[in-house]
């Protein structure tokens, strides 16, 4: 991993490393996007402590922070992290020209850091994470999948995987190789209008909904409000004390100009307006690490509540 990156960006490849293997899970945010970085560390419910990224140079402290790290989390998690494929024992991070990796203190395994799943590739005979590693490593190839299962045949592992409709079908087998893999389409994504006579607490309303596609559960009520450009998503909606959640939603839609329609639908026919009464069906992604930066709200369906009599 090149030196020039950001301190963030070395945290995002040192616990995508750290964690592969980890066991509980390792949980962690960061105060800010620049040094000097306080990092809060849990490992599944337990809570472990705090760490600060600094220094003047970032590629050194990056080194030294991960050596603290290992050190902490040993209590919790027990053996090395990211372990050496050979002997099990904790790699250990070195910089190396314009580079940082991974390396065994016995000398026979190095990975640049930020690589190191990607450096175990293909699964052993024995491994007990061949679907995690396969599906990271579709994800990081921008292969659009939906699902996928990985078994261990007499001949070796087998791959059963549903793709996106319009993923390259042979770069995936590429990807893939040298397991076999059993390939198929899921149906395409596609939006639905409706319009239900009797909704929610006997309320009308009329719906915008993404099929086909994964679908969180959680709900999201209050009043839409029109996004300014640095909220940095669709719209917004008000809840209770005027508080403001921001929404991007999934759906094929547009967003219109002007003071009060905001939401077209997919056939680009006005659908919501500025002060409508909504509901949105999704649940919250977590975009960034870095504590306080905001979050945004994933809908798959936002349902429009209507008045009596209203057209």
């Amino acid at each position: 991993m090149q030196c020039d990156r950001s301190p963030v960006d070395w945290l995002q490849a040192l616990f995508s490393d750290i964690g592969f293997r980890a066991r509980p899970a390792v949980i962690w945010s960061a105060s800010s996007r620049s040094l000097p970085i306080t990092v809060t560390l849990k490992a599944g419910e337990d809570a472990v402590g705090a760490l600060v990224l600094d220094g003047s140079n970032v590629a050194e402290a990056v080194c030294g922070f991960t050596a603290e790290l290992q050190s902490l989390l040993k209590p919790f998690i027990g053996g090395g992290l990211p372990p050496c494929p050979t002997h099990g024992l904790s790699l250990v991070a070195k910089q190396n020209l314009d580079m940082l990796e991974w390396r065994c203190t016995e000398g026979d395994f190095s990975c640049a850091l930020g690589e190191y799943e990607e450096s175990l590739w293909p699964p052993g005979a024995d491994e007990r994470d061949a679907a995690p590693m396969l599906a990271s490593r579709l994800t990081r190839r921008g292969m659009r999948w939906w699902s996928l299962e990985v078994t261990r045949g007499e001949s070796g592992w087998v791959a059963k995987i549903t793709l996106q409709p319009g993923t390259d079908a042979g770069s995936v087998r590429d990807v893939v190789a040298p397991m076999s893999a059993e390939l198929h389409f899921a149906e395409p994504e596609y939006t639905v209008l409706e319009d239900h006579a009797d909704g929610p607490r006997s309320v009308p309303f009329r719906s915008l909904s993404l099929r086909g596609a994964l679908q969180q559960s959680a709900l999201l009520r209050g009043i839409l409000r029109r996004a300014t450009d640095g909220d940095n998503c669709d719209f917004l909606v008000e809840g209770q004390h005027q508080q403001r959640v921001r929404v991007r939603l999934l759906p094929d839609h547009s967003i219109l100009p002007g003071e009060d329609m905001i939401v077209a639908d997919h056939l680009g026919k006005p659908f919501a307006t500025d002060g409508d009464n909504v509901e949105c069906g999704g649940g919250f992604a977590r975009v960034s690490p870095v504590e306080g930066e905001p979050v945004c709200f994933h809908a798959w369906e936002v349902r429009v509540l209507q008045k009596r009599g209203r057209g």
